[in-house]
């Protein structure tokens, strides 16, 4: 193993370290190193107590084969807070150009405004430490030990210092003299973080180009008002308390007693079509009652199911890290049958105390993450196993954090259950988990009106790989996407109950994004404009459910893109090329040799 350092190099002539220099790509690829571990601190941060200071990384050992480069942390910092480039750095700043290394610059000036409670939730999480077990095996101490609990205590140290969560900050609480990296280790991740950015900043911009498009060819949109102020119907409320088997991984089967929240219209000349809202994981009922509410002021029955084992009791252990239990992988299973033995039960009821109250052949599904999942299940999207093996086989590190959670699935037996219900005649789906679930071939079994909803800012379930790319998979004519720009993951979840701005610096803010009320209000106008166009036939809803009435209603600081139709094409041409990942995946190999 060689050690080359930045003066080494310096002192030597060119054709002295010429097995490495003489390589344009070469050149590159070491140089792309910092800006590859600036992004995945940044990623750490956006989805991952003041001890004693701890000895600081003095300088980065940049393994690339059978040679090693080094770059003091000093050299960074000097960089980012005067903008000079000393000896040590000089090397590497040579292959950037002059707006390069500005921009170098200004990403390691960046202050990530997290605080250290939220840091330890996310590092601490099961989907927080999945990630960080994967980086450590890339990003080491000195010693080359595997650099888990040096990287968590770093991130949790800098979100903690007065001056801020920096990427030299971070340099300088990781525990250890050395940051050791595997420089074609990190080059792999390049695919993953492209995606996240450059990926996603082209295939939002594809979404809102098409808007446009769609918009100048839209009819003339009918005047229907205000589509989120409460409607003329009194409702009241209503709490059913049902039991039901299921059955766990192990073991024999068990009871189980969950609470429906229901919202009824009342005065109503026949009976209402149904709308069911499936919360998602770590939420409740709660979090969606001002919907259940605002669609039963128009005349739906709203029914908000309580999924025990993925509700608000495993918020705490699964999402912030406080425990150490896990959500079940018969969640992929027990939900939609949850929804399945709500939907039964209110056919009985309504034989009797509930006549005449509900029309239960023109039911529609209203789902948030999980409950997404649980939405386009219901819709007739096939449970993949075979695309589960196989993409969750050889997991590398992703900055879709949904990944975590599908792969669980792999610890399911055969799932032999049909969930599609053909009282179910349309659904929505709130920043939905697809893309390993269902993956391509699943998707393509929707024959229902399917809406897909999604935020450019979620970081949970990736925008571009969980809702854009699966809209195409889709082959049902009556299809939407819809992306509100730059909304985040739980925007949708009114967890409290109020309209209240989550406060800043806390886990809630960094999961909703900006201004969630409005993210809301956009959700409430979609929904009714199509559970009234689907379940009640209603043509003049249907004609504004387009991209000029999306125009309509967007306001600051939230953009409201929507579209019925996208190509991989509209993709490619908005990213310049091939994407890093295939829009549409290689079909799921059965071999078992």
């Amino acid at each position: 193993m060689f050690l080359i350092t930045s003066s080494t190099l310096r002192n030597k002539k060119p054709q002295s370290v010429k097995p490495v220099a003489s390589s344009t790509e070469r050149k590159k690829n070491l140089l792309s190193f910092l800006s590859i571990c600036c992004v995945f601190t940044l990623g750490i941060g956006a989805t991952a107590l003041r001890p004693k200071p701890v000895l600081g990384a003095e300088k980065i050992v940049i393994s690339y084969g059978v040679f090693e480069f080094s770059l003091p942390v000093n050299s960074l910092e000097k960089f980012a807070k005067t903008g000079e480039v000393d000896r040590d750095l000089s090397f590497y700043a040579r292959f950037l150009k002059e707006d390069g290394l500005a921009n170098f610059r200004k990403f390691l000036q960046r202050r990530f405004d997290v605080t250290p409670v939220v840091m330890s939730q996310l590092t601490y999480a099961p989907i927080g430490v999945d990630v960080l077990q994967k980086l450590g095996n890339v990003i080491r101490t000195g010693s080359r030990l595997d650099g888990f609990h040096a990287l968590r205590a770093a991130l949790i140290l800098s979100a903690a210092d007065p001056e801020g969560m920096t990427i030299v900050n971070i340099m300088r609480k990781f525990p250890t003299s050395e940051i050791y990296m595997d420089a074609r280790q990190l080059l792999e991740l390049q695919a993953q973080f492209t995606t996240l950015f450059d990926y996603q900043k082209a295939a939002v911009a594809a979404v809102s180009q098409a808007t446009e498009q769609e918009a100048q060819s839209s009819p003339n949109i009918p005047s229907l008002g205000n589509l989120t102020k409460p409607g003329r119907f009194r409702f009241y409320h209503r709490t059913l308390q049902l039991t039901r088997n299921r059955q766990p991984l192990v073991g024999t089967n068990s009871q189980h007693s969950f609470r429906v929240e229901l919202y009824i219209p009342e005065g109503l000349s026949q009976r209402a079509p149904v709308v069911v809202i499936s919360h998602g994981l770590g939420s409740d009922p709660k979090g969606f009652a001002y919907l259940g509410q605002h669609l039963a002021s128009h005349g739906f029955v709203a029914v908000l199911p309580q999924h025990i084992g993925s509700d608000a009791a495993k918020r705490e252990a699964f999402l912030l890290g406080i425990g150490s239990s896990s959500t079940d992988p018969m969640e992929f299973v027990d939900r939609p049958l949850d929804i399945k033995y709500t939907l039964d039960q209110l056919e009985r009821l309504s034989q009797g105390e509930l006549a005449g109250k509900m029309n239960l052949q023109q039911v529609g599904v209203i789902g948030h993450s999980y409950g997404g999942y649980t939405a386009l299940a219901l819709a007739g999207a096939k449970f993949n196993q075979a695309r589960i093996a196989q993409a969750c086989s050889n997991r590398k590190v992703s900055l879709n954090a949904s990944i975590f959670l599908q792969c669980l699935a792999t610890d399911l037996p055969p799932v032999t259950e049909n969930f599609r219900d053909p009282r179910i005649k349309a659904v929505i789906a709130l920043n939905p988990l697809t893309s390993i679930v269902f993956g391509p071939e699943g998707m393509s079994n929707i024959q229902i009106p399917t809406m897909i909803l999604g935020g450019s800012a979620d970081i949970i379930t990736s925008v571009v790989q969980e809702q854009i790319q699966p809209f195409i998979w889709m082959k049902n004519p009556e299809k939407y996407l819809s992306v509100v720009i730059p909304s985040g993951h739980a925007a949708a979840d009114q967890f409290d109950g109020t309209d209240n701005q989550p406060a800043p610096n806390t886990l809630g803010f960094l999961l909703s994004g900006r201004d969630p009320k409005l993210a809301r209000d956009y959700i409430k106008g979609l929904s009714l404009a199509f559970m009234q166009a689907y379940l009640n036939d209603r043509s003049e809803y249907k004609d504004i459910i387009n991209a000029a009435y999306a125009q309509s209603v967007s306001r600051e600081p939230l953009k409201l893109d929507l579209i019925r139709s996208l190509t991989p094409e509209q993709l490619e041409q908005s990213f310049g090329g091939k994407p890093p990942i295939p829009i549409i995946p290689k079909p799921v190999t059965t071999d078992r040799r």
